[in-house]
């Protein structure tokens, strides 16, 4: 299939500059640099649009508070800020850091206003600009003022910590870790180490009164039975969907990660109580994944499980919503070549995974939180990154730009028969996930933009 037979794609999508809630013209220059590169009209103009999207339409506040910069980022259609959303939405910029200032502001504030938020309370996985009570304000929870929603994810406090940790090495600037970063960092710290449950006790408790019990925990709010694994519970997955059994895999996995990164900066800050606390936690959740957190069956190679309880139970399955087991490499977690992930990206990428969908369109993974043979194009950006096979790369291009249905964007999930049906239409996470994977061929195999059709 060659562009001339794409359906046509004359419109720009992109607000005028004016309505734009956020303007760098350094970055401007870098997507038309980018943009340049792109032969394929369909894919240059979807590349603008994503990739600008979060600074166009969800960069809200990017302002001072008098003495620091603070950035508030919304995740899209709804109004609140995602402590995991907002820094994969503003990861495609984060390299760009040391080449300019106003970028170098913007991750900053990122910063500041996310650590601001987990202080207020480090159970919570998404905030409001102002300290006002929102649509969730009856959930039968530790409710505070400036919190959207109080699902306790674990990696909305990992993915803090790996954004301040980025920010450090790209610029070797250890000041980011002010004496409120390093308040927020204990604060995660001591989080980690309750949510362990050493002695099966945590303090907190959610309930909701809806009709759909992957939106609220069973158990009179606490949520499902565990035994101590080491591991670190979640009570809800990354899709903000309650977790079947509480130790997700792939979070801890990420976790660890961080936390060995972590630890490298609190040793050269002289922190060394915190270091050790950092260090051990790390040792304790990946003897906890390698005990429990891995399917073994003689005869077959090993797998990661997705979700564990430390009883017995364990689910073999894998969610669009990252961290996942298919992002791992994504992550850092892992190389693709390691024996485990390979193998458990075959099990996940088929019919064993029970949101593994195929349809007359291609194929892909959903989640539980959307329809069934509904596919994330999430799941599509992860599966090409996380391989340097040129032809899944191609094949879900071409499937991700047949997703947008004649949008000019991403979107959340579509129906893999038919992608007039999506949800979500405006998703700044998954729009900037596609701008990230662009940048990333553009820097590895930019012949490969220049010959795709």
């Amino acid at each position: 299939m060659t562009h001339e037979s794409w359906p046509p794609f004359d419109n720009w999508y992109r607000p005028p500059t004016p309505s734009r809630t956020y303007h760098n013209e350094f970055l401007e220059e870098v997507s038309q640099e980018i943009a340049s590169t792109i032969s394929n009209p369909v894919l240059r103009n979807l590349f603008l649009n994503c990739f600008m999207n979060t600074l166009d339409t969800t960069t809200i506040n990017a302002t001072h508070d008098g003495t620091n910069p603070l950035t508030y980022v919304i995740t899209g259609d709804i109004d609140a800020m995602w402590l995991r959303d907002s820094t994969l939405q503003m990861r495609p910029y984060l390299e760009f850091v040391t080449h300019s200032s106003q970028v170098r502001e913007l991750f900053v504030g990122l910063i500041s206003r996310q650590s601001d938020f987990i202080l207020i309370d480090p159970y919570a996985n998404a905030f409001y600009n102002t300290p006002k009570f929102g649509i969730h304000k009856s959930d039968l929870t530790e409710m505070k003022p400036g919190v959207h929603e109080r699902k306790w994810e674990l990696d909305s406090l990992i993915f803090h910590i790996d954004l301040v940790c980025s920010f450090a090495r790209i610029t070797g600037d250890l000041s980011i870790f002010t004496p409120t970063e390093i308040n927020t960092i204990t604060r995660i710290l001591d989080t980690l180490k309750i949510e362990q449950r050493l002695t099966n006790h945590s303090l907190y408790h959610f309930d909701r009164v809806t009709g759909n019990p992957i939106d609220t925990l069973s158990n009179s709010g606490k949520g499902p039975n565990s035994g101590f694994t080491g591991m670190i519970h979640s009570a809800f997955r990354p899709s903000d969907d309650a977790c079947e059994y509480p130790f997700h895999i792939p979070s801890n996995l990420f976790a660890a990660k961080v936390l060995k990164d972590l630890a490298e900066f609190l040793l050269a800050l002289n922190l060394s109580m915190l270091q050790q606390l950092c260090s051990n936690l790390v040792l304790e959740i990946e003897s906890g994944i390698e005990e429990f957190g891995i399917y073994r069956e003689e005869g077959a190679p090993a797998i990661y499980y997705y979700e564990v309880d430390g009883l017995g139970n364990a689910n073999v399955m894998d969610d669009a919503n990252i961290p996942n087991l298919l992002s791992l490499p994504y992550l850092q977690v892992c190389s693709t070549a390691t024996d485990i992930y390979q193998a458990t990206r075959s099990v996940i990428l088929s019919s064993k995974n029970p949101y593994f969908y195929r349809g007359t369109l291609g194929s892909g993974i959903g989640s539980p939180h959307t329809p069934e043979n509904f596919v994330w194009p999430i799941s599509l950006i992860t599966e090409a990154f996380t391989t340097q096979d040129r032809e899944v790369w191609r094949r879900n291009l071409r499937l991700l730009l047949v997703s947008s249905a004649h949008t000019g964007l991403l979107h959340e999930s579509f129906d893999i028969a038919d992608p007039s049906l999506y949800t979500r239409p405006w998703f700044a996470w998954c729009n900037s996930y596609f701008g990230e994977f662009i940048l990333r061929i553009w820097r590895e195999d930019p012949n490969f933009l220049r010959e795709f059709e």
